[in-house]
């Protein structure tokens, strides 16, 4: 088994895309011998229902005929009224978990003082919750391109370490995705709560940073456990990620390759 943890299917507004429907990605997973893919239709970033990006998902995977086995995320955006019953009628038709994109859909990860009310709403943890209930797993987009070369249409608004913290601590039950990610970007507190909460997952797009100095406080804290190959196909060249994930001699690869099975009931 070989699972790849960051896929997405779908158009992105501010570049073309190659590989970006099931049948794409199977060819890149079948000639690098990766066997599962965890994938979400990236349309949902930018739809104002995010459902509608889950269902055209499900037609794909209806007619697909592919090897890979795919583990569908649905996109969940907390912040639209109906979420809670689309998300539930997501599972009960065949996905594996939610993914929240914080950064697309305008909330915080950590709890908000909204304009009509007078206490925090946590909208992020409602999800998780929810996620909870029904023993799913949660992928959270920290983010797709890298700001420095992004077009300037997009959007850009770094999630901080904390806010991860005062999501995560509130839940330490969930396994939880953190993809596209830099070790190097989470806060003291962050870093403390990885030291017990071994559900908490990172993949290899960000693993560049691991080389660096700085980084030895989070290799420290980071355990193979915690560590998966993520490719973020088809926005970045699977082969760099193969490379990151071979050549960071502080981790296993051989484990990164099957981390994420125990978050999946159904693997």
């Amino acid at each position: 088994m070989f699972i790849d943890i960051n896929t997405y299917t779908g158009h992105w507004p501010f570049r073309n895309l190659k590989y970006n429907t099931l049948s794409g990605l199977d060819e890149l997973a079948g000639r690098y011998g990766i066997t599962h893919m965890v994938v979400a239709n990236v349309n949902g970033f930018f739809y104002k229902d995010a459902n509608t990006a889950n269902l055209e998902l499900l037609e794909e995977l209806k007619s697909y005929t592919g090897k890979t086995v795919f583990l569908p995320m649905a996109i969940v955006t907390p912040t639209y009224p109906a979420w809670e019953k689309d998300a539930r009628d997501m599972i009960k038709a065949g996905f594996a978990g939610f993914e929240l994109a914080p950064i697309y859909h305008g909330y915080s990860l950590a709890p908000e003082l909204l304009f009509d009310e007078y206490s925090p709403k946590h909208r992020a943890l409602e999800v998780i919750n929810l996620a909870e209930e029904l023993d799913v797993p949660v992928r959270i987009c920290a983010g797709i391109e890298n700001f420095r070369g992004r077009s300037a249409l997009d959007n850009y608004n770094n999630i901080k370490g904390d806010d991860y913290f005062a999501l995560l601590s509130k839940n330490e039950n969930v396994h939880v995705f953190v993809t596209s990610f830099s070790p190097l970007a989470v806060g003291e507190h962050f870093k403390k709560l990885l030291e017990t909460r071994k559900n908490t997952y990172f993949d290899t797009t960000q693993f560049e940073t691991l080389g660096n100095k700085a980084a030895e406080n989070i290799l420290k804290t980071i355990d193979d456990s915690q560590l998966c190959f993520g490719s973020l196909s088809p926005f970045n060249y699977m082969e760099a990620n193969l490379l990151r994930m071979e050549f960071t001699p502080e981790f296993n690869a051989d484990k990164m390759k099957t981390n994420a099975k125990r978050a999946f009931k159904n693997l």
